[in-house]
C-alpha cells in the first residue's frame, strides 16, 4: 500500500539509560496513505522519539532499537545508511519546531529548497529551480522569485516556516514529520500554517504525522490522535472520539489542560 507507514511494537533504550528505562516503550500504531495523524504527549512522552525512529534520524550508536517501522512496505530500522539516505528527503521528510535553526544561514533560500532535488534526482540547475519556486508558491508565499534569492534572517518566523514546508514538499514525499512546527509562531501565524498543511495533503496525498504537545492544535488538523505517556501509547482513536470521549485518565489531564476556547475551537 503506497505510503502507509507500519510501526509495530518499537522499543527505544538510549546506552546512557537504566536498563529498565525505555523512551519508547512497545508502541505499535499505523497510518494509511494521506492520512494526517497526530502523536501528543508531554515533553519526554516518546512522541518525538518515535518520530525520529520514523524519519531515520535517531543516531543508531546512541540506543537500542526494536520492533519493525516500515513505510510504503519498506523497513526502516534496518535497512543500511545507503538505503536511509536514499529515503530520507525523498520519502519521508520533516519540518521542525524552530525553522531558523533548521536553515543554514549563509546560504540563499533557493538552494536550501532545492536540496534534496540535489540528492534524490538528476534534474539540472534550470528544472530545480523550477520546482522551488513552484514549492514556494505552493506554500503561498509571495513573489516566489524574490524569496529564492533571500537569505533566512531576511524572513520572519512565519515566512521561515513556509520555505521549510517548500523544502519538505518539493520531492513529493509519502510521508511528512510535523514535529511542533506552530509552536513558536504566534496564534495568527499558527492557524494560518495549520491551514497550510490541510490544503498540502489534500493536493499531494501526503500523510503528515503531526507531533505536538497541544491537542487543541491536534483537533483542528488531525484525523486521528494518538497519545503518549512515559513511552508508552495509551490511547489511539479518531479525533472526535479522543476528545469527547477520552479513555485514559492522562488523555483527560490533556484535555483539561486546554484553555476553554468560543465555540470549541
Amino acid at each position: 500500500m503506497d505510503g502507509a507507514l507500519q510501526v509495530s511494537h518499537l522499543r527505544v533504550r538510549f546506552h546512557d539509560a537504566a536498563p529498565d528505562r525505555f523512551a519508547v516503550n512497545d508502541v505499535s500504531f499505523s497510518m494509511a496513505p494521506g492520512e494526517i495523524l497526530g502523536l501528543v504527549g508531554e515533553s519526554g512522552s516518546g512522541k518525538t522519539v518515535t518520530a525520529m525512529c520514523v524519519s531515520g534520524l535517531l543516531p543508531r550508536h546512541r540506543a537500542n532499537v526494536e520492533g519493525s517501522i516500515t513505510l510504503a512496505g519498506q523497513e526502516i530500522l534496518t535497512c543500511s545508511e545507503k538505503e536511509l539516505r536514499s529515503i530520507q528527503g525523498r520519502d519521508v521528510a520533516v519540518v521542525f519546531q524552530e525553522p531558523m535553526t533548521s536553515m543554514n544561514p549563509v546560504y540563499p533560500i533557493g538552494p536550501q529548497v532545492e536540496e534534496s532535488l540535489r540528492i534524490h534526482t538528476k534534474l539540472h540547475s534550470a528544472q530545480r529551480k523550477r520546482l522551488a519556486l513552484e514549492a514556494l508558491a505552493q506554500v503561498e508565499l509571495p513573489q516566489p522569485e524574490v524569496i529564492y534569492k533571500k537569505y533566512p534572517h531576511e524572513l520572519s518566523g512565519g515566512q521561515l516556516q513556509r520555505v521549510m514546508l517548500a523544502a519538505a514538499i518539493v520531492s513529493r514525499p509519502k510521508l511528512l514529520l510535523a514535529d511542533e512546527p506552530t509552536t513558536a509562531l504566534d496564534v495568527t501565524i499558527q492557524a494560518q500554517i495549520l491551514e497550510l498543511l490541510k490544503k498540502l495533503n489534500r493536493e499531494t496525498g501526503m500523510g503528515v504525522l503531526f507531533i505536538s504537545h497541544d491537542l487543541h492544535v491536534v483537533r483542528r488538523l488531525c484525523t486521528r490522535v494518538a497519545v503518549m505517556e512515559r513511552g508508552k501509547l495509551v490511547e489511539l482513536g479518531t479525533t472526535e472520539q479522543v476528545y469527547h470521549d477520552p479513555q485514559h485518565p492522562y488523555t483527560r489531564k490533556l484535555l483539561a489542560a486546554i484553555p476553554h476556547r468560543e465555540n470549541g475551537q
